[in-house]
């Protein structure tokens, strides 16, 4: 394993997360929080000293690396970055507590939108920070799956199949900052304009920056308490919206679209199949809503089925699609947005796979003499390819279940923990009020955060990776 290779690339991770401090810094001085911009500095300054170090240590090191120093790489890069992440919710006065800071820090870098504070209790500074995590979360998470979950599972499915990667071996963390740069450009430009338009219709600045930071990462996270509708326009809450579908869309849809400018690029973008999945559940879970709740409420539910739908789980109103049964909302979290964005879950496409596959596997037993190949985006993928889909959402279901077993040792009741679990896992943190129950995140014991935490964690780096990176024997290879 190539240590000094991974240590170099964390070193260049942390000296990345200080110049996102420093921006936060730079706009605490905008806000006239001099004494947050001067905390926000120093964790910069802790942040890039560690960072340099790391990288100047490790600088003269062999540019080559396999796939599975890139696995490590992944999942150090998911434990050490929201560790220094935690430091401005420490610094800026926001919490004493290392588990509670910890807990938000994760909370914002996995978009999940799970959160402990009142957003009117905290520095203004603290809210632009954890709104600039999500979004970088929010590229970390695209750029992972098109670079280095594409390059474990090449002769697979094509799960995370992207024109946006070719691989070259021994180069995978170089593609990482070039894929980065163009993943990070697409999603600020998505970002910037969903910042104008609500601006435009009515929203004020420092609310739009947040949530249109928030809305492109899928992040949940919001600017103030309540709900939307309290500060935020229909039309805005429409922008949101737009905002949230496109987090959950592919990122490789994202740059055909930005190359192609035309509207052949636009029938392209639609016809996707997972985006033609979004819309489906979208609709359908929208009619349910105003089906429960009354067509009078048919613009509210019509908003939260595109935030729920996306994987971000904003509540618009108080009447919504919390009246749903909650084993709805829990199944529509957990099915989640496109492979290669920024939503949670277990992705569409994993699910479309199972379905075609179940549908031709029906077909045979109709007809055993037919040879019936399992045919999907034009190509033909063999049987034994979906044993790394059965696997992954076996393993999904038994971390969702361990979730919800430890959630209860720990006291919670069952009505509570298995939202909890679920919201966790799936990175939508929101679900857990959405399902109306007693308790929220900030009625949750050290132990339970931190359960929480590591579900989170899991859910991003994806279950099949984690068992790989623990495996006895793939560290003995």
């Amino acid at each position: 394993m190539a240590l000094t290779r991974i240590l170099l690339w964390l070193g260049n991770t942390l000296v990345m997360v200080a110049g996102l401090m420093v921006f936060t810094a730079l706009f605490g001085l905008l806000l006239l929080e001099a004494e947050a911009a001067i905390s926000m500095s120093v964790a910069a300054i802790v942040t890039g000293l560690l960072g340099g170090v790391l990288v100047l240590t490790t600088y003269a090191t062999p540019a080559r690396e396999t796939n599975f120093d890139a696995l490590v790489f992944l999942v150090l890069f998911w434990v050490f970055v929201p560790l220094l992440g935690a430091l401005p919710y420490l610094t800026l006065g926001a919490t004493d507590s290392l588990t509670v800071a910890v807990f938000e820090s994760i909370s914002a870098f996995t978009t999940t939108g799970a959160s402990t504070l009142v957003p009117e209790a905290v520095p203004r500074s603290l809210l632009v920070w954890r709104s600039v995590l999500q979004w970088f979360g929010g590229v970390v998470v695209a750029t992972f799956a098109v670079v280095i979950l594409a390059s474990l599972n090449l002769t697979g499915t094509g799960i995370h199949r992207s024109m946006l990667f070719t691989l070259r071996k021994g180069e995978l963390f170089h593609r990482l900052v070039g894929i980065g740069r163009v993943i990070a450009g697409i999603y600020a430009v998505i970002a910037a304009l969903g910042f104008v338009l609500m601006s435009v219709t009515g929203t004020a600045p420092f609310d739009a920056f947040n949530l249109a930071l928030s809305g492109t990462a899928t992040g949940g996270l919001t600017p103030r308490s309540g709900p939307l509708a309290d500060y935020l326009g229909p039309a805005s809450a429409v922008v949101l919206a737009l905002l949230c579908f496109l987090g959950a869309a592919s990122v490789s849809a994202h740059w055909d679209l930005f190359r192609i400018r035309t509207m052949g690029g636009f029938r392209h973008f639609f016809r996707n199949i997972e985006h033609r999945a979004l819309i489906l559940i979208f609709l359908a879970l929208a009619l349910i809503g105003a089906a429960y709740t009354g067509f009078r409420h048919v613009i509210v539910v019509t908003l939260e089925a595109a935030y729920l739908a996306s994987s971000a789980g904003y509540d618009y109103n108080v009447i919504g699609l919390e009246l749903l049964p909650p084993a709805l909302l829990i199944t529509v979290a957990l099915i989640g947005g496109s492979a290669l964005s920024t939503a949670g879950g277990l992705k569409l496409i994993r699910l479309l796979l199972l379905f075609r596959h179940l549908r031709v596997d029906l077909e045979r037993l109709t007809h055993p003499s037919r040879v019936k190949p399992v045919i999907f985006r034009g190509r033909s993928i063999s049987d034994s390819a979906f044993l790394s889909v059965w696997m992954y959402f076996l393993g999904y279901t038994l971390v969702l279940g361990l979730g919800t077993l430890v959630f209860g040792t720990l006291g919670l009741p069952y009505d509570v923990a298995v939202p909890a679990s679920a919201a966790s896992l799936a990175n939508v943190g929101p679900l857990l009020e959405a399902n109306m129950v007693l308790q929220g995140w900030a009625d949750f014991t050290n132990a339970q955060l931190m359960t929480s935490s590591a579900l989170m964690l899991v859910g991003r780096v994806e279950v099949l990776a984690i068992l790989a990176v623990i495996s006895p024997r793939l560290w003995g290879n």
